[in-house]
């Protein structure tokens, strides 16, 4: 099957290092290895990996359209012109699928929704065939909350309009459940694909940490924070829970592994506590992360209180493909992810004081570490390859194109009469 993936979400850049760009490779190079095809359009390409094969065609330029905001902004209203640019954009996006459509005709369009993308759909409906759309979050609620919006009644029409017409809607989670069906209706059938990981990269890591920081952490009880330090990602909490943890475990090490908004409180406890207690990294690079948690002892995910919480954490998954034992809040699906005394300990959500104690468990009792951490490999393995993605991705466009099929003959016979 030929497909063409679409990711017109400009926070999403295709060479990125954040979970969403991970997630936007894995699926496309895992449908790629079960023998598909698949070309990927983004509007914000970067540089992808060099061993990423898919075909990546970037549709994030156009002199005039970059005028038009240069227009609008101008006249000082530099959101309204962002918001008018992206929605602009899905002129060059759905010229970018024609062209590539006469040279190499498309069977499907798998899109990762965001905000102001339309081309996707009207390509696929113009064509006949299916369009499939994955969700992972809320994105108007999230736009308005966390940042700004100014175009709302536009983007919630959208967003309506894109989850009733999708051949099918693909979700990471079940807690995304009601927000697509507040959208769409309750008779909407939605798709659960959990995230995964590559479980080959984990398995023979290609890249090593620096050999000073391997010989500083050797013997110590490390403990992981992998991804973007973002506040409602628990750092804050996390490192509070770490000072607890010195006291009775004065070979703690945190290994935070990532950069973002909080980073200045990782670095002042790096200043408080020294280079032999925390590490961390910055950014790296998708293929060092397997590296960086073959050091490590156990990994956190020490969310806070949330409203909301309907994310598949990355993290997680990476952690249980490392082999290490889990210690996540009790919040949204984490406790299905991370099976509590088998894979890890889940904690309350916000508790310093109960992070802590399953820390300094973990830390005195090597043996069970051990045996959760084969545990948590076992589970990895056995469901949360990219593989096990693919192939439920797969037999949803199988399904939505022979569902398909009839509307698209016709609108061949249509075409040619």
């Amino acid at each position: 099957m030929r497909i063409a993936y679409v990711c017109s979400d400009r926070g999403v850049p295709i060479g990125g290092t954040k979970g969403a760009s991970i997630h936007v490779r894995a699926v496309a190079q895992a449908l790629t290895k079960r023998g598909h095809e698949v070309r990927l359009l983004a509007t914000r390409a970067e540089s992808p990996p060099p061993a990423f094969r898919p075909r990546v065609i970037d549709v994030g330029f156009d002199r005039l359209l970059k005028q038009f905001r240069q227009a609008i902004d101008g006249d000082g209203d530099a959101l309204l012109a962002k918001e008018a640019y992206n929605l602009l954009l899905n002129t060059r996006l759905r010229q970018a699928l024609a062209e590539m459509n006469a040279q190499w005709p498309v069977d499907a369009v798998y899109e990762r929704y965001s905000l102001w993308s339309w081309a996707g759909l009207h390509f696929a409906r113009e064509h006949g065939i299916p369009w499939l759309l994955e969700v992972n979050a809320p994105l108007v609620d999230e736009q308005q909350n966390y940042r700004e919006l100014s175009l709302r009644p536009v983007a919630r029409g959208l967003e309506r309009v894109l989850m009733r017409e999708a051949d099918a809607v693909i979700v990471p989670t079940a807690g995304l459940r009601p927000h697509v069906w507040e959208a769409a209706g309750k008779r909407r059938k939605i798709h659960v694909v959990p995230n995964g990981a590559d479980l080959d990269l984990f398995e023979h890591p290609p890249c090593a940490p620096p050999r000073e920081v391997a010989d500083r952490l050797r013997d110590r009880f490390v403990v992981a924070f992998l991804g973007t330090l973002k506040p409602w990602h628990g750092v804050g909490l996390l490192l509070r829970a770490f000072e607890r943890l010195r006291r009775k475990v004065p070979s703690a090490h945190l290994l935070v592994i990532g950069d973002g908004p909080t980073r200045p409180l990782v670095e002042e406890a790096m200043h408080e506590a020294g280079p032999d207690s925390v590490t961390l990294t910055g950014s790296v690079a998708h293929d060092e992360v397997p590296g960086w948690l073959a050091l490590a002892d156990v990994g956190v995910a020490p969310y806070p209180p949330l409203d909301e919480f309907y994310f598949c954490p990355l993290k997680i998954i990476e952690y249980l493909a490392a082999g290490l034992p889990v210690v996540a809040s009790d919040i949204g699906e984490l406790p299905r992810l991370v099976r509590h005394e088998r894979t890890g300990l889940i904690v309350p959500a916000g508790d310093t004081r109960e992070l802590a104690s399953a820390l300094v468990r973990l830390a005195e009792q090597a043996r069970e570490r051990e045996r959760m951490g084969r545990r948590a490999l076992q589970q990895a393995r056995r469901r949360h390859g990219w593989p096990h993605a693919a192939e439920r991705i797969e037999r949803i466009l199988t399904d939505c194109s022979v569902k398909r099929e009839p509307s698209r003959r016709l609108a061949v016979v249509q075409a040619g009469s």
